[in-house]
């Protein structure tokens, strides 16, 4: 992994941007995180809306078969986490950084990732209590109103340690309406999805009484993120070129993107386990009865991506036995750029691909 950019932010550039096609949503904070500090941006506060219905995956679900007859109503995010609606009544906020610490430290290891949801959901809070509601943040990956969840938040770091942090707001629908959405676009039940913790949530339509626009709520967020960090937030959109080059971006990829991660007959065996987010899953083979021969991680957890490319290549030909595939695990997540969060302890992965050995 390349070492991240050192130094903090003191400026964001303002982005919204209203009914965006999902895939063009993606592309968008794709083509963000690799051009920070470029031109005026050495950070990003951007605020979007989907239109329609739209299944938000996380980065780590493995795809429908559907996924690419689905269009625009599936998108893959860049984050982990849960599986979320993200289309109409609902409000999309990613904050590009340099690295993980960058709004309150020049080191970007000043945050150990378990603090990052908690620094930079501060933000997103200090919105929420200006509407007058008592937005409660109780750790992992959900914004609660009087117990009730109605914000969900996730985030990524890049090889080169670059930031991705993101939350989608329930603005006139509630979270757990995902779940029609997975019944009726996952009837296979690719997508293993724990809803519980989404049950009895609420929206800021049935909190305040209205239905506050795109525009409003981006202002709101755009000065509570200013006064909560000290940094100044600059309307800045996107050129004509750059959105030439975001469109470019999602017509060359979007399709390997969205289909990145799917079932694969050739890793028949699967261990499964509960955690705090969810669902966590190993999909695998193994080479002479005894070694690993290639794994998939999926599910719920919240993890940066050069680290599961990491796990998944160092558990290849790693015997298969609890010990030996939690040494694997320990190294490569003894790296402080590494995280894997939502889980509970590390030693669920190897628990979870001992469960799906053969008996």
């Amino acid at each position: 992994m390349k070492e991240a950019a050192v130094g903090r932010v003191a400026a964001l550039g303002y982005v919204p941007q209203r009914e965006l096609a999902p895939s063009i949503g993606v592309a968008t904070d794709r083509y963000l995180l690799a051009t920070l500090g470029r031109r005026a941006r050495p950070g990003v506060l951007r605020v979007y809306t989907f239109p329609g219905e739209v299944l938000a995956a996380g980065r780590w679900h493995l795809a429908p078969a559907s996924a690419v007859e689905l269009g625009e109503t599936f998108v893959r995010r860049l984050t982990g986490g849960r599986a979320l609606a993200l289309g109409e009544g609902y409000l999309g906020m990613s904050l590009l950084l340099p690295h993980r610490s960058a709004l309150v430290a020049d080191d970007p290891f000043a945050l150990a990732a378990f603090q990052v949801p908690n620094r930079y959901v501060r933000g997103l809070m200090r919105a929420l209590k200006q509407l007058g509601l008592p937005a409660f943040y109780p750790g992992r990956d959900l914004v609660t109103v009087d117990r009730r969840p109605i914000a969900a938040v996730s985030f990524e770091t890049d090889d080169e340690g670059r930031l991705l942090f993101e939350a989608i707001l329930a603005v006139d629908r509630p979270l757990g309406a995902v779940a029609q959405l997975l019944d009726r676009w996952d009837a296979a039940g690719v997508i293993k999805a724990d809803l519980l913790a989404l049950e009895g949530g609420t929206c800021l339509r049935e909190e305040i009484g209205e239905t506050p626009s795109m525009e409003a709520l981006g202002e709101l967020l755009r000065e509570s993120f200013a006064e909560q960090f000290g940094v100044v937030v600059v309307p800045e959109p996107l050129s004509a070129l750059e959105t030439q080059a975001v469109a470019a971006l999602a017509a060359r990829e979007g399709h390997v993107w969205t289909t990145e991660r799917q079932l694969r007959p050739e890793l028949p065996l699967v261990g499964t386990s509960g955690i705090q987010t969810g669902i966590f899953e190993v999909h695998f083979a193994l080479e002479q009865g005894r070694f690993l021969k290639e794994v998939c991680l999926a599910g719920d957890f919240i993890a940066d991506s050069p680290a599961i490319a990491a796990l998944e290549y160092r558990l290849r030909l790693c015997p298969a036995e609890r010990g030996a595939i939690a040494r694997v695990v320990d190294a490569v997540f003894g790296d402080p750029a590494h995280y894997m969060l939502g889980t509970g302890p590390l030693r669920v992965v190897a628990d979870t691909i001992v469960r799906g050995l053969p008996a």
